[in-house]
């Protein structure tokens, strides 16, 4: 996976603490589905998980393997029984946090 992106967070529980970190590839070309593919890869503490999302272009594979990486964490912290911190304050999304901005249509062309 060529990382593009990493991110390092703290899992806090009842029984102390483990580094979480997460990595993001650069999307890359699927011939086998005709389709783009974008690695992330998700470590607490000693436990990895790798996956990819698959998307039409490289634009659509990112966006999924980001919104998918929110659902992965907050699956992982509530099955460790702990809560993330990033930056020392309690980490809540990727996207959230991100400064993007949904675009709203103001009509067509005059």
């Amino acid at each position: 996976m060529d990382v593009i992106a990493e991110r390092r967070m703290e899992l806090r529980s009842s029984t102390g603490s483990v580094e979480v970190v997460v990595k993001l590839g650069r999307p890359v070309p699927d011939e086998s589905l005709d389709s783009w593919k974008c690695e992330y890869e998700i470590q607490f503490g000693d436990t990895t998980r790798s996956m990819a999302m698959h998307g039409s272009d490289a634009l659509q594979a990112l966006q999924l393997s980001i919104a998918t990486l929110d659902v992965e964490l907050e699956h992982g912290a509530k099955r460790r029984g702990g809560v993330l911190w990033h930056l020392d304050e309690p980490f809540t999304s990727v996207l959230e946090h991100s400064g993007l901005q949904v675009r709203v249509a103001t009509g067509g062309p005059r």
